[in-house]
This record gives structure tokens, C-alpha cells and sequence, in this order.
């Protein structure tokens, strides 16, 4: 039962043909209806009726044949009448040039048809309302009235053979409809049952070209969902691997430093290994750390942003990290508005600047300079992070926010996922990050720019 109460394209284009042709009934017998309770058209009939009968009335001499006409065609005309079911009569008076009456219709009894000379008029007969026509010749006066029918009546008599005549066409309207839906939607059941034939890992191209236009929005669509789930699955693939093989260093470390602590048989020896063991500790908690950051930067965000004082997060953060910077004698500068609100991540805000502000220090040289800006946008704001180090080369700057990327020339430790982690946490914010020239031509500035959330879609997890 709930099989075939299940709502389906081709239900719903067979009732809405259905309710089209509904519509299609009313509207025509709205029209039918207007034109039959139409006053002026009914008049127009009346004065047609009555000026042709007059007219071929008109050169008869003798009585007896102008009432035989007379009586003929009101025998006729009320045929038809009586055909219809019509309720009421055409009422036919005719009288000579002195006014002696010649004929009366049998349905009138003994009522006299008063009309106006030349023009159309209302009038009653045993309760049933008339229009009546009044012409004359020279030899003859002619009356013609005819019934004033109810409009409930017009309606039902010309309800039931529109109704008929609907009906008929309806199957042959239907059918080709329904043959022609059904096998519309062979294309989409093939490729339904293609992908359901599919093994949980194939994530290949399709490979399909659907022959209706209609269908290839849908099948594009699927093949851009397929190309990003490989995509995403070869970065997880690849992070995994590199993740592996930064591990393995600090690992390889920590193991030999615990073979060297243990070994050693003097005070020196121990706290040498002691202290090259922390490092390696150091290293790779922080490694640990980076990861674990970017993997939350992965993750959809589970709540809506709320509305934060971005200035005030940006003097909090550049708080704790100011002592490192005057540590190794750096010039850390802000210019930043009093108050600058706008809804975002904290956690990805403040991995931003951790990232970018280690950055620089770990590779701006003694007495150097770090300036960050931050600027209110229609809609969101730019921090900028700049600095006179040895900056980056223009053809490595491509590859900087890669994962596990690290450049060449460079001392300073570190695994090369800051700014990889730089560019995920400003995809959160609805934002971007590029690279340009630092202070006066040297080092690097790194620019993101935040704007308003968008409407949120719906994320490959």
C-alpha cells in the first residue's frame, strides 16, 4: 500500500494534467455560460428571429398563409426547445393591420404578448420572465418573445456534454503523456542502477552522455561530486603518507636519545641526552599539534559564527606571542581599529595569526621587523602580516600552501604545515590568503581577507 501511495514523477505529471484539464473545463464553461446569459447577445437573436420571420410574412396577402408561417415556425422553433429540455417557450403573437389577432401560440393560453414597437423588451407570462420583439409591416404585427432560462440550468445542461466530451479526450491525452514521461526516465533508471552496481570505493568517472538535455545537469553534477571524493580522498591518501614520514624523524629520534640516556654512564652524557630528548619531545608535539589543527580545520563547523571583537582577539593573541618576538629582539608593531566586530570561527582566527606570527619569527633575523594591519571591509576585514626577512622566492610561492611544503635556503625546523593550516582556517572564515612583498620590497606579507558567511553547502566528509 505505501508503494503505491509513494509520490512519483510520472504521478505528478498525470495529475497535473488532470487538474489541467479541470482547469480547461471550468474556463470553458465559464465562457459557455457568459455567452449564453449574455443580454445583448440574446437580444440580437431575438431581433434576427423576429425581423426574418416578419420579413418573409411581409409580401403574403391572405391571412391564412401568414398564420400557417407563423405557426410553423413557432412549432419549429420550440422543437428544439423541447429537445434541450428547456424549461418555458417561444411565445409567437401575430396580428393584422387593425389589430385583430390572427395567432397565438398554444403555450402563451390567454396571456397577451405586450411588447414596444421596434425595440426589445421585458415581460411575464404565468411567472416566466420574456424578452419580447414587436415589428410591423404593412399588412401585419408580429410578437415573438422568448424565455429569460436560469443560469443554474444553462450551467447543468452544458455541464453534462462538456463534461462527456472531456472525458473522451482525456485517455488520449493521458496515454501518450504517460508513455512519453516513462520513457523519459529510462535514462535516469539506468544510471540509478549503474551507480547502485557500483563497489563502495569506485569513485571512476561515470563515463555517461545522456541523450535528453534535461539529464545532464545531473549527470555533470555527479561527476564533479566523483572528481572532488577522489580529489579528497588522494589528499587524504597523501596527508596520511606525509604524516608517516614526518613522524618517522622525531620517532627515530626519541628512540635513539632513549638508547643514549640509557647508555650513558656519566652526569653529562645523561643530561645531553636528556636535553636532545626534549627536543625531539618538542618537535614532535608540535608536529602532533599541526596535524591535529588541520584536521579540525577539515571539519564542516558544527555551529553557526558568532559575533566577535576581531581587534581585541588580534591585541589578545599578539599578547602572548609578544614575548618570543622581543626575545629575539624583533620590532612586533599593530595598527589595527579601537573595535572591528564580525561573526567568525575564534579557533580558526586565532590559528591564523599563531601561524603567521611563528612564521615570521622563526624566520626574521635579529633586530627585524613584523607589522600587522588589520582593516574593516564592506562585509568583513584584511589582516595583513608583513615582515623584512629573507622572504620567498616568486617560484616557490605557488607551492607554500601545500601541505608538508617546505622551501629551500632555510634553517629554522619545522614539518610545512602553517601556512597549509593559514589557507584551511581562512576557507572557514569564507576568506582567502595570498603572498606579496614585505616592508619596503623584502621578506613577505602575508594578506587574508575575510568575508561576510556565505550560505553554508553541503561538505564532502
Amino acid at each position: 500500500m505505501k508503494r503505491l501511495l509513494r509520490p512519483t514523477l510520472v504521478r505528478r505529471v498525470m495529475l497535473a494534467m488532470v487538474l489541467a484539464f479541470l482547469l480547461v473545463w471550468l474556463v470553458l464553461m465559464v465562457r459557455q455560460l457568459y455567452k449564453a446569459t449574455d443580454t445583448q447577445a440574446l437580444d440580437q437573436n431575438l431581433q434576427g428571429l423576429g425581423s426574418s420571420l416578419l420579413a418573409s410574412i411581409a409580401p403574403i396577402a391572405t391571412p391564412g398563409e401568414a398564420r400557417a408561417v407563423v405557426a410553423a415556425t413557432a412549432t419549429l422553433v420550440n422543437d428544439g426547445y423541447r429537445k434541450l429540455q428547456a424549461p418555458g417557450a417561444v411565445l409567437m403573437e401575430l396580428a393584422d393591420a387593425q389589430g385583430g389577432r390572427l395567432f397565438l401560440s398554444p403555450e402563451a393560453g390567454q396571456a397577451t404578448l405586450h411588447g414596444v414597437d421596434g425595440s426589445i423588451s421585458d415581460g411575464l407570462v404565468d411567472g416566466q420572465r420574456l424578452r419580447l420583439y414587436r415589428g410591423h409591416s404593412a399588412r401585419w404585427t408580429l410578437t415573438v418573445a422568448v424565455p429569460v432560462l436560469d443560469p443554474w440550468w444553462i450551467a447543468s445542461t452544458m455541464s453534462g456534454g462538456l463534461t462527456i466530451d472531456m472525458l473522451i479526450a482525456l485517455p488520449f491525452v493521458l496515454l501518450p503523456l504517460w508513455f512519453a514521461v516513462s520513457r523519459g526516465l529510462r535514462p535516469l533508471h539506468r544510471l540509478s542502477a549503474q551507480i547502485a552496481a557500483r563497489d563502495a570505493d569506485d569513485l571512476s568517472p561515470l563515463g555517461v552522455t545522456p541523450r535528453y538535455a534535461e539529464l545532464r545537469p545531473l549527470t555533470d553534477a555527479l561527476e564533479q561530486l566523483l572528481a572532488q571524493l577522489r580529489n579528497k580522498v588522494e589528499r587524504e591518501h597523501g596527508f596520511v603518507q606525509d604524516a608517516a614520514h614526518e613522524l618517522r624523524t622525531p620517532m627515530a629520534v626519541l628512540s635513539a636519545q632513549a638508547h643514549v640516556l640509557a647508555m650513558a654512564v656519566d652526569a653529562p652524557q645523561r643530561a645531553q641526552a636528556g636535553h636532545s630528548l626534549m627536543q625531539a619531545i618538542a618537535r614532535a608535539s608540535h608536529l602532533i599539534r599541526q596535524l591535529l589543527d588541520l584536521a579540525q580545520m577539515d571539519r564542516p563547523a558544527a555551529l553557526a559564527p558568532a559575533q566577535h571583537d576581531v581587534a581585541q582577539l588580534l591585541r589578545q593573541e599578539l599578547a602572548s606571542l609578544a614575548p618570543l618576538a622581543f626575545a629575539r629582539e624583533i620590532e612586533l608593531s599593530l595598527d589595527a581599529p579601537d573595535t572591528l566586530c564580525h561573526a567568525l570561527d575564534t579557533h580558526a582566527f586565532q590559528t591564523i595569526i599563531h601561524n603567521l606570527v611563528n612564521n615570521a619569527l622563526a624566520y626574521v633575523p635579529r633586530q627585524g621587523q613584523l607589522r600587522l594591519e588589520l582593516l574593516a571591509l564592506a562585509g568583513g576585514f584584511r589582516l595583513s602580516v608583513a615582515d623584512d626577512g629573507p622572504g620567498i622566492a616568486a617560484g616557490q610561492r605557488s607551492l607554500v600552501f601545500e601541505r608538508f611544503y617546505r622551501g629551500s635556503g632555510h634553517a629554522a625546523p619545522g614539518a610545512g604545515l602553517g601556512l597549509a593550516i593559514v589557507r584551511e582556517a581562512a576557507k572557514r572564515l569564507h576568506g582567502s590568503v595570498e603572498l606579496a612583498d614585505g616592508i619596503d620590497g623584502k621578506g613577505c606579507c602575508f594578506i587574508v581577507t575575510v568575508g561576510a558567511p556565505a550560505a553554508r553547502l553541503p561538505l564532502i566528509s
